[in-house]
């Protein structure tokens, strides 16, 4: 009878087992969401805004840039130079998005960029840069063909100097560092590395976005730049492609078009 009655509270337990219906896990916590404003961590690092500014740019170098998809030239030539995309860009990237765009315009393959190609470059390469194309209008211009003068006020920057951040009306020509009438790889390369570090504002050896001078949304509206960095008063007279001008702005070096920039996508 104990063994009947032991067997009959084991069958019991078990079916009581069986029957209970089963343990859910704890929850899982929710992560927290983001505070307002709070920085967004991508891969490891802090996301960056793109540079704001018009469709059209021209480089440091005076290569020419089309924005679109809503990205300024600026931030795609930002990307073309930055080569390892660590947001920065170095001496050496600089200097490589230079010489890139020297071989571009070296047409002849000799060494130097010379009268025939500084004119290949400021008609067809860039035409944005032609001074007389003040703003579209050729009313803003100080003279006519006719030597009429027009009033002031004067537009406060010409050629190149509307479409970058730098105040050169002819960024290619004004690397004539001796004034022979052509550009050799190492003069562009000099004047490259002035420009890197007239844009290098806080002098710790790389360009950021945030320390780029702010560029303005309709250059030719209203002047092409908004102020930002230092103010230089050089002047480089004449030029091969009858440019020259007022040096002045933080680009002022005193060295006398395609959606990506020349060479395709960075």
């Amino acid at each position: 009878m104990r063994i009947a009655g032991s067997v009959s509270v084991l069958l019991w337990l078990s079916s009581a087992a069986l029957a209970a219906p089963p343990v859910a896990p704890p929850p899982v916590a929710t992560p927290p969401a983001p505070a307002p404003n709070q920085d967004i961590v991508v891969t490891g690092q802090t996301a960056v805004a793109p540079i704001p500014g018009g469709p059209i740019f021209i480089s440091p170098m005076g290569e020419p840039f089309h924005g679109g998809e809503g990205l300024s030239g600026a931030e795609l030539w930002f990307r073309k130079a930055d080569a390892n995309r660590d947001n920065r860009i170095t001496p050496k990237e600089f200097e490589a998005d230079a010489l890139r765009f020297f071989a571009f315009l070296d047409t002849d393959h000799d060494g130097e960029i010379g009268p025939d190609e500084v004119e290949h470059y400021e008609s067809d390469v860039a035409p944005e840069i032609r001074v007389m194309s003040t703003y579209g209008d050729p009313a803003l211009a100080k003279a006519d063909d006719d030597g009429n003068v027009t009033d002031p006020p004067y537009p406060t920057r010409l050629g190149a100097g509307r479409y970058g951040f730098l105040d050169s009306p002819e960024p290619v020509i004004t690397a004539d560092v001796n004034f022979d009438r052509a550009i050799t790889r190492a003069e562009f390369a000099q004047t490259a590395m002035k420009r890197f570090k007239q844009l290098d504002v806080n002098e710790d050896g790389v360009i950021t976005r945030d320390e780029l001078p702010r560029l303005d949304q309709h250059p030719d509206r209203n002047g092409g730049h908004h102020g930002g960095g230092r103010r230089y008063d050089h002047h480089h007279g004449g030029g091969m492609g009858g440019m020259g001008g007022d040096m002045g702005g933080i680009g002022g070096d005193g060295m006398g078009g395609s959606t990506h920039g020349i060479g395709g996508p960075g």
